[in-house]
């Protein structure tokens, strides 16, 4: 049983191997359907229900005849693009809406990890852009343990940012994308 156990891979190489996996598995489900076969027939061959044959051809004829920039990021940074609306912006406007975020502020959103923001990095470098450096903490005295002794305050809990508390959500898109001049 162990030998079946992968060493020390990481969640970034085994999401790609599963990545790879299921753009194997949509070729072959496409494949068959063009020969003609039915959905019940796709799912047999392929060990799956009817159902999921037909989802799985449905995406395929979807990536094939309508591809998207965004298709080959991971589900976490497209989420976090379609929650910010910039999927639907041209993939050169997306990076540098997303380019004027940090590190910090990026793995702060919501169900946003390490594998989503190395996904957005590569995606950035591709364009030439790169996050902006994070930004240092305010110094202040309140709430803290030992009357007079410095906390550091987080970016996020700071009223500054792009995704302050007190921003409500449209102030938070606009912050990200503000179209060119024309």
């Amino acid at each position: 049983m162990h030998h079946r156990i992968p060493i020390a891979t990481t969640p970034t190489e085994r999401r790609i191997r599963r990545e790879a996996r299921s753009e194997t598995l949509r070729e072959r489900a496409l494949a068959l359907r063009q020969d003609g076969w039915t959905y019940a027939a796709i799912g047999g061959m392929l060990s799956v229900s009817l159902e999921r044959a037909r989802q799985i051809v449905k995406k395929a004829e979807r990536l094939r005849d309508q591809p998207r920039w965004h298709d080959k990021l991971p589900t976490r940074a497209l989420n976090f693009l379609r929650n910010y609306e910039l999927d639907i912006l041209p993939e050169i406007d997306a990076a540098r809406a997303v380019a004027r975020l940090s590190r910090p502020e990026l793995l702060g959103m919501p169900n946003f990890g390490k594998n989503a923001c190395a996904a957005v990095v590569a995606w950035l470098s591709r364009h030439g852009l790169k996050l902006q450096p994070p930004k240092s903490g305010r110094l202040i005295y309140e709430h803290s343990t030992e009357p007079g002794a410095p906390v550091w305050e987080r970016p996020s809990d700071s009223n500054l940012g792009p995704l302050a508390a007190d921003r409500n959500e449209c102030e938070q898109r606009t912050w990200l994308y503000t179209p060119p001049a024309t």
